[in-house]
């Protein structure tokens, strides 16, 4: 899986070769070192091996992202993430999903730490020289850095690399939200006690973010990535808070050697406290002929079927029609030679209810793409075919090139 959220990871895991540790002033190392302190008593963990500062400039990130994509980020793959968003109606099939990447991370991007090198990267926020001392805003990214440090020798991030994760993309989504989150937590409480010591704090962090420029998104970049990219943190900070609230850190500790397993435990903390996953669900033989190849067989989860809902309904309409996912099983299919896309979307849901509220709100999205309602369950234009079908506490979706195929498979399936 190589979408955005698989860009993220790889922020984790990467090094970058620029400023040297040896070239910061004395007086920014007393600091740094008193940020570490603090960093090791906020978050409860100690450093077990000292860990390597880099400053690298913006432009030098940029520069390595790039060498990022052109080194781990074969063509084939990059294609591949952008079928997946283009079949589910998340971005449009023209979009330059790598020139995107690029444009959005470049510009909010503000440090990583290397789980391979040991090295944490912080990228200066005003000009290029972090000079004598952090700002408010880099010293908030430090301490989430530092605590990826800290992470990373207490429990190991490497399990973020591994192949199984990065093949399950809303798996991927989850164990990342516990990462960031936990980070993030740990920043928050840090901006917390420089707030109480210092009212002003807040107008200091929105004068540094206008000054850097990193408070809007880049021009051309479609929200939904900006909703990717943030959802480990915002999701993820809600979901550590309520493990801490569980049981403090040693809650959050525990996470890393039981991982949550899909968004929704993301979304729903209290799924994860229950110890409620996925129901697994077997994939479809769909009856293709051989032209078409699979492009994805997986779990889709709930963040992914909210953005599918969101192309045409409202943030609240899209959450509640996802909300009552149970799991899932999308199975996506390419025509090398036209490029058309067939999918199949099986879901369980929780209750009847929920399967209720879902067809209820997948009528109303079918009705505004389609400009009519649907006949015998389908819909479909001169371009796509969609059609929706109830069983029991499950749903199932398939989206083809025409309607004769839509039902052709339906009947496959249903045979």
């Amino acid at each position: 899986m190589k979408p955005l959220i698989w860009i993220i990871t790889l922020l984790l895991i990467v090094s970058v070769a620029y400023a040297q540790e040896e070239t910061i002033s004395p007086a920014l190392n007393r600091q740094l070192d008193a940020l570490v302190t603090i960093t090791e008593r906020l978050r409860g963990l100690e450093t077990i091996e000292a860990v390597v500062r880099q400053f690298p400039t913006r432009e030098q990130t940029i520069a390595y992202l790039a060498e990022i994509y052109s080194r781990d980020l074969p063509a084939e793959e990059m294609e591949r993430s952008r079928l997946l968003y283009v079949s589910l109606d998340i971005l449009p099939a023209d979009l330059d999903l790598g020139e995107v990447y690029l444009n959005l991370l470049g510009s909010q991007i503000a440090g990583f730490y290397d789980t391979d090198t040991k090295i944490m990267n912080v990228i200066p926020t005003i000009g290029d020289d972090v000079g004598e001392s952090l700002s408010l805003t880099e010293q908030l990214v430090y301490i989430h850095e530092y605590t990826h440090a800290l992470q990373d020798q207490h429990f190991s991030l490497e399990v973020l690399e591994s192949e199984a994760l990065q093949e399950a993309p809303d798996q991927l989504l989850a164990a990342l939200s516990l990462v960031e989150g936990d980070a993030t937590a740990t920043m928050q409480v840090y901006s917390q006690e420089v707030a109480r010591r210092n009212p002003a704090a807040a107008f200091e962090l929105l004068a540094e973010g206008l000054i850097a420029g990193n408070l809007v998104l880049p021009e051309g970049v479609p929200p939904v990535l900006a909703r990717e990219l943030l959802f480990p943190y915002e999701a993820g900070l809600t979901f550590v808070l309520a493990l801490y609230n569980d049981g403090g850190w040693e809650r959050i500790n525990a996470a890393y050697e039981n991982l949550p397993q899909t968004s929704e435990q993301i979304i729903h903390p209290e799924k994860y406290l229950a110890g409620e996953g996925a129901v697994p669900v077997d994939a479809l033989d769909l009856g293709l002929g051989e032209n078409w190849q699979e492009v994805w067989n997986i779990t889709l989860g709930e963040f992914y079927l909210r953005e599918h809902l969101r192309t045409e309904l409202s943030s609240f309409e899209a959450g509640l029609g996802a909300a009552g996912w149970g799991g899932d099983r999308f199975q996506l299919y390419v025509d090398p030679e036209t490029n058309e896309l067939i999918w199949a979307l099986q879901i369980v849901w929780d209750t009847p209810e929920d399967a209720t509220q879902f067809t209820d709100l997948y009528i109303e999205r079918g009705d505004l793409k389609f400009g009519s309602p649907p006949e015998e369950g389908c819909w479909s234009n001169d371009s796509t075919a969609l059609c929706l079908v109830e069983h029991e506490n499950g749903s199932l979706i398939i989206s083809a090139p025409t309607l004769a195929q839509a039902q052709e498979i339906l009947a496959a399936v249903q045979g």
